[in-house]
């Protein structure tokens, strides 16, 4: 087989819809003996990527295709073999999946997204535990935990976890079952299904490049965008167990699949496509499937089907403007629709969800059907698109109206959740409650730690993909477009939005590589930002050759390009997650006090651990497995640390708390010395009840324990000053304790202490047991 015909054979595989293309060329290679580029109806990037690889050849100044017959012999769909060894079997490239070196170069990008993704492995695989990273991740776990003691199965889930994500946890609970059902499957579980999520999300964004640019290289280079974007590294990173990873899944699934719907049924400037097909049918299921998913796996998920309504507004308008018809949209809605009723089945059958939730997406579905049929009246009007524009807005208000007024639970939903978004940042020390812009992480550097430099990179194709998308009436654009400015926005208000973000913008980032790296000669244009043989977004010549296999010249240009668009993040991803993992302090911490409370024989809240909030779940998972909330730490701890009140605080926690953990904050750094945080710091000086029990080894951390404490009794002169003093041992540290007290004008004093040993008091010794220590017994000085 000739070199032009496996060129040709390839090209086809890459870019399915470039048969049309290659007929054209051949219609005019046939009438003409050479021919120049304005000759051919081909786009700049079309053009180049033939040159680049040999189909089309230069003679004497102008064109010509090097081998009619190879070309003609390929497009006629005759079977293509091997060149390097002609009795292999033949190969069929019609189907749409990636050659070989596309799916090499596809999986090295898949196994860097692992690899990124895996940099906690030694911090999560601890011992006999599995440590997951955060804070969030075992809210799941007790979920989860709670729905296998309970003997529960994914169609009967505990009554308290059938509101918020109801599917997650029955797809964990389900998962853990396959694996044996055990509490060590649970955490194994737990562990990898952020990994396997972060994977599946990294596929879809090949699928979806590809979709938008027909281009797989771009697929590629947005695989390793995504790979290096470090709040969807962290985010899919091993252990970090949140609901996330899952929702990402859900709504990749949901925009492939609507891209591929859009596909074959929106209406377009060379008509209507596929609108009745059992492709179309199974398209349509799927948006119909992914849509009920992502209601069903988190209770905010309706907020994730607001892209969709902005680009029902948006392309109705495009359509309008091009004088097209936009009834082929009315599938998607009708799809939309469809996974409402599947999500609200699913309520009434099991009692998932809210109704205002499961409601939704009916309500999209008519707001959808109603912007497009008044797209369709105005294009038959003949209005204005600026006109149009205000007419579908005020249709898509009325339908919302309707919804608000008649639908009163949708109503209350809608107001709590918009109120959580517009109070961006004001929930105190939750960081995915700041905006992505916000003071908290820094104005100007802020998107960094979320996005490296890439977004910076993508926002101007993002751009392009509206503008170009409305210009061109092309809807698959509109719909990327509108699902990435939609969650830009959306991380504007609240940065737990970056990550659905990241799913859009690693593909317009992968332009942003594949373009630069055009602009340096080192490949050929994207088709996506060339216009009619004219690239819009550089002075590139059309007919510029094109490298196709890579030398060292190459891969140095097209390196330099992925460092300089992907090179921060790759750095900030793995220091996000390192910031997420439980240090080795704490988990010493954890284990020691799960061992004493073991000892003990204490049971929660005997066994509760007193600590800062973000760390809470961690140590009661690990310490009693009850880490379903951190509400009385987020509350109280603070509070706790800046008292000046021992006894009172004892009075507060004794019979819940079991354990008190004490940290360095640079924040208390300059607390005074009779705030609890100062004296805990200090081992308990000057408090009675509160017995340091362990710390590490540069003392930076300590857990205590609280005790009635013994009280130690005497005489002294009138209104002296009485202190006692004993050396303890701490986690094999002496320490000394002391607590100082004024006797009255009888002489008479007592103070109360918290550890057992001989004290000093006065010059004289007096020898406090254990069980004075428990129980709060008396014990003077004197020996009586």
């Amino acid at each position: 087989m000739s070199d032009v015909r496996e060129a040709t054979a390839t090209l086809r595989s890459e870019r399915p819809g470039v048969d049309e293309e290659l007929r054209a060329v051949l219609d005019i290679d046939a009438d003409n003996e050479t021919w120049t580029f304005d000759d051919i109806p081909l786009d700049s990037g079309t053009f180049g990527e033939l040159v680049s690889r040999g189909i089309v050849e230069k003679a004497d100044g102008e064109y010509r295709v090097a081998d009619r017959e190879a070309v003609q012999a390929v497009l006629d769909g005759e079977e293509v073999q091997s060149s390097a060894d002609d009795s292999a079997p033949a190969l069929e490239f019609d189907i749409d999946l990636p050659p070989r070196r596309v799916g090499i170069a596809l999986a090295a990008a898949l196994a860097f997204v692992v690899a990124v993704r895996l940099v906690a492995f030694p911090s999560v695989f601890r011992s006999e535990h599995v440590v997951l990273l955060g804070n969030d991740p075992y809210y799941y776990r007790y979920l989860l935990l709670e729905s296998l003691e309970q003997g529960a199965t994914v169609t009967s889930l505990p009554d308290s976890i059938l509101l918020g994500e109801p599917l997650l946890t029955a797809t964990l609970l389900a998962a853990t079952k396959l694996l044996g059902g055990t509490v060590e499957a649970a955490d194994l579980v737990l562990a990898w299904y952020p990994v396997v999520a972060g994977v599946l999300t990294a596929g879809a964004v090949y699928v979806l490049a590809v979709q938008l640019t027909d281009d797989r290289r771009i697929g590629v280079a947005s695989v390793v965008m995504l790979a290096v974007t470090p709040v969807h590294a962290y985010r899919t990173a091993i252990g970090f167990a949140d609901h996330h990873a899952f929702d990402y899944v859900w709504l990749a699934i949901t925009a492939v699949a609507a891209v591929a719907l859009l596909q074959r049924t929106s209406t377009t400037d060379s008509g209507t496509r596929e609108l009745f097909s059992p492709v179309t049918t199974a398209l349509a299921g799927v948006v119909s499937i992914g849509v009920a998913g992502q209601v069903l796996a988190w209770n905010a998920g309706p907020v994730l089907l607001v892209p969709l309504a902005f680009y029902g507004v948006v392309r109705a308008t495009a359509a309008v403007n091009a004088d097209v018809s936009p009834l082929g949209d009315l599938v998607l809605a009708g799809a939309v629709g469809v996974g409402g009723l599947l999500a609200f089945a699913v309520h009434t059958t099991f009692g998932w969800q809210e109704p205002s939730v499961v409601v939704t997406p009916l309500l999209l579905a008519a707001g959808l059907a109603a912007v497009i049929g008044v797209g369709e009246v105005a294009r038959r009007q003949e209005l204005s698109a600026q006109l149009t524009t205000a007419t579908v807005v005020v249709a898509g208000g009325v339908v919302f109206a309707v919804a608000y007024t008649v639908v009163p639970e949708f109503g209350a939903e809608f107001t709590q959740e918009l109120d959580r978004l517009v109070q961006a940042g004001s929930v105190a020390g939750i960081a995915e409650t700041a905006s992505l812009f916000g003071t908290q992480y820094g104005t100007i550097v802020g998107p960094f730690f979320f996005f490296g430099l890439s977004l910076f990179f993508a926002l101007p194709y993002l751009a392009w993909s509206l503008v170009g998308g409305w210009q061109r009436n092309n809807p698959i654009w509109l719909l990327v477009g509108s699902y990435g400015w939609v969650f830009f926005l959306l991380a504007l208000l609240q940065v737990r939005f970056a990550g659905q973000l990241a799913l859009f913008s690693s593909v317009f980032a992968g332009v942003a590589v594949v373009h630069l790296s055009a602009i340096t000669g080192a490949t050929v244009r994207p088709a996506m930002v060339a216009d009619d043989g004219r690239d819009s977004w550089s002075d590139r010549a059309p007919g510029a050759p094109a490298f196709s296999v890579p030398n060292r010249q190459t891969i140095v240009a097209i390196g330099f390009i992925v460092l300089l668009v992907g090179g921060l993040g790759a750095v900030i991803s793995p220091a996000r997650t390192s910031t997420l993992m439980v240090s080795d302090e704490s988990y010493e911490a954890a284990t020691f006090m799960d061992e004493y409370a073991t000892n003990q024989g204490w049971e929660y809240p005997q066994s509760y651990v007193f600590s800062e909030w973000g760390d809470s779940r961690m140590y009661n998972a690990i310490v009693s497995g009850e880490s379903r909330g951190y509400g009385f730490a987020q509350s109280n701890y603070g509070n706790f640390l800046n008292s000046l009140n021992a006894s009172e605080w004892y009075q507060r926690l004794d019979g819940r708390t079991g354990f008190i953990v004490i940290d360095r904050h640079s924040e208390l750094s300059s607390a005074g010395e009779e705030t609890m945080y100062s004296r805990l710091h200090d081992w308990g000086n000057g408090t009675g009840h509160y017995r340091g029990v362990w710390a590490s080894d540069d003392g930076s951390m300590k857990v205590f324990t609280l005790v009635p404490g013994a009280v130690v009794t005497g005489s002294a002169e009138s209104n002296a000053t009485v202190t006692a003093t004993t050396t303890i041992e701490v986690a094999g540290t002496e320490v000394t304790y002391s607590r100082t007290t004024t006797a009255d004008a009888s002489g008479n004093y007592s103070v109360r202490v918290p550890y057992a040993g001989t004290y000093v008091i006065g010059g004289e010794e007096v020898t406090v047991s254990e069980e004075a220590v428990e129980s709060g017994q008396s014990v003077r000085v004197d020996g009586g």
